[in-house]
């Protein structure tokens, strides 16, 4: 296998614009304080973009354009732990866990003993930066992403251990469940030779860890506007946030999750019908028939030294083209087909290069 370059925050990714630093929000959720943060690092060390990953995640583009690389490094670590946003720098690639942006609290607390005890334990900074973790709660929403360990309610009130989209027999009381996804994710990397994903094991040697039921259920979850129980879900077009954006959301004092669909979802608002007019007021989309939902490309031009297309102009064109239920659609400047979703229907990608 290659080398495992994902990006973090303290190992940045050499883009054409600048480093790329990539941050983890377990369970996709960031607060004022972190959004705060994001913003400051993404305005005084950065080009000022922010982009949205699949991960529910954020990554802050351009940095080391200002003080050198090594210099922001250091700034940028420091806003970040400032925000609460690295509580374990030897971890802080591998805090890659998934949760449905409308879950309830016993989700999410199960999320953060997940993610504590991925922090707790040594070892497990060893994961690859693309291995993922995910708590569903019932409601199958990250089901298409197939996510490297996953635990989901079991009709006993036990929590299944899923991988790669399979269920297994094995099976624990919420109380445990972390632990038992951890000791997959253990496992995991005492049967890897340098593989990066459960999936590339081979089928073998990950029924050597568990037994495999049956394949999960495709599901996904895409709306928009007011939801129930005064949540707001809103999209950034392309999924880029300038600094400005940030800080007004932060204004909000928000319980924001963000999800591998690039929404964003504010949730338990006081009076959501406002919150969602502010939200338009800064450029966002709630039109759930806007062409801009289900749209997406990767970096592009001037931002990705591979790139021959300006890809992000092509897309914001499509944008006003596409019509209400419009297919998944993704946009590529190149032939690796960065940041694809994996339900794709419709991909966009540049005609070879021939050799002459």
């Amino acid at each position: 296998m290659a080398e495992d370059r994902c990006p973090g925050v303290l190992r940045l990714h050499e883009a054409a614009d600048g480093g790329l630093a990539r941050v983890r929000l377990p369970g996709g959720r960031i607060d004022a304080r972190g959004l705060a943060a994001v913003a400051r690092a993404a305005e005084r060390l950065g080009n000022g973009i922010v982009e949205l990953t699949s991960r529910a995640g954020l990554q802050i583009r351009g940095l080391g354009l200002g003080l050198g690389l090594g210099e922001d490094l250091d700034a940028l670590a420091a806003l970040l732990t400032d925000g609460d946003l690295l509580p374990s720098p030897a971890h802080e690639r591998v805090r890659n866990l998934l949760a449905p942006p409308l879950a309830g609290a016993d989700t999410h607390a199960l999320v953060q003993a997940l993610d504590e005890g991925l922090c707790a334990d040594p070892a497990l900074s060893a994961l690859p930066g693309r291995f993922c973790f995910a708590v569903d709660d019932g409601s199958g929403a990250l089901a298409p992403l197939r996510a490297d360990v996953e635990l989901v309610p079991d009709e006993d009130g036990r929590m299944r251990l899923w991988l790669d989209g399979r269920a297994t027999t094995s099976l624990a009381p919420p109380a445990r469940a972390a632990g038992l996804a951890l000791d997959a994710a253990r496992a995991f990397l005492e049967h890897s030779a340098g593989e990066w994903r459960v999936r590339d094991l081979g089928a073998q040697r990950l029924a050597s860890i568990v037994s495999i039921e049956r394949p999960a259920p495709a599901a996904g979850l895409r709306r928009l506007g007011v939801l129930a129980a005064g949540a707001v879900a809103v999209l950034p077009p392309l999924a880029r946030l300038d600094p400005d954006q940030l800080h007004a959301l932060a204004a909000l004092d928000p319980d924001l999750r963000l999800s591998p669909w690039k929404t964003m979802t504010l949730v338990d608002r006081p009076h959501p019908e406002r919150t969602l007019a502010e939200l338009l007021a800064l450029g966002l989309i709630a039109d759930a028939h806007s062409g801009w939902v289900g749209l997406s490309a990767c970096a592009g031009l001037g931002a990705c030294a591979r790139a021959r297309v300006d890809v992000r102009a092509a897309a914001t064109v499509r944008a006003r083209q596409r019509g209400p239920g419009a297919p998944i659609e993704h946009h590529t400047a190149c032939e690796r087909r960065c940041g694809e979703p994996p339900d794709v229907q419709v991909s966009v990608v540049p005609e070879p290069v021939l050799a002459r």
